[in-house]
């Protein structure tokens, strides 16, 4: 599976649906090309992203999942573009079977209620039914834009530390050892 195809082609959301003849498969949507179908699980297409970002999924639901103080359910961001919230799109019919879809919260255009659920518009001219209330879309939507700001922060962070290196990464000079010995001094004396 080329999933560098529907990356560049502007991943919009992918959702499990049940096809004839084939089973359990996953409907990507993307901005480019629209709506396609693939004889792959959710979660194995979920997998295969993963891996294309170079991203532990396990640990990246824990971590952000330990930030916005919730066990399921957590946003997952591949980068900065790519944020996904999960969405429950259908009503699973065997055990195993995934309902959940999700969807880049860059390309989510407005959100309505319907008659059984809510429907998701996404940019340019694409519906998705979802099973939840509106309340619970509105706070998967806040908690993706939250986790956003964790990721840039996070971004920032690692940037700045290689600029730290980068800086400083240069022999010392004397006047360089003699502030740090100075420094020391001082530590010591507040220590004794």
């Amino acid at each position: 599976m080329n999933i560098g195809k529907y990356v560049e082609e502007e991943l919009m959301a992918f959702i499990p649906v049940y096809l004839n003849m084939k089973g359990n498969c996953t409907a990507i949507y993307t901005y480019k090309s629209g709506e396609i179908y693939i004889d792959k699980s959710l979660r194995s297409f979920l997998n295969c992203l993963g891996k294309y970002f170079l991203i532990d999924l396990k640990e990246s639901r824990k971590h952000y999942g330990n930030l916005l103080n919730v066990n399921n359910l957590v946003p997952i961001p591949f980068n900065r573009e790519n944020i996904f919230i999960p969405i429950k799109t259908r009503k699973p019919i065997s055990r195993n079977d995934g309902a959940l879809g999700y969807i880049n919260i860059n390309y989510i255009d407005k959100i309505e209620e319907g008659l059984n659920g809510v429907n998701i518009f996404l940019k340019p001219n694409y519906k998705i039914k979802s099973l939840n209330t509106l309340k619970t879309v509105e706070k998967h939507i806040n908690n993706g834009e939250i986790v956003r700001k964790f990721y840039d922060e996070r971004e920032k962070g690692i940037y700045e530390t290689i600029a730290f290196y980068d800086e400083y990464n240069k022999p010392a000079t004397k006047g360089d050892i003699a502030i740090l010995r100075e420094e020391l001094l001082k530590i010591k004396e507040t220590l004794e």
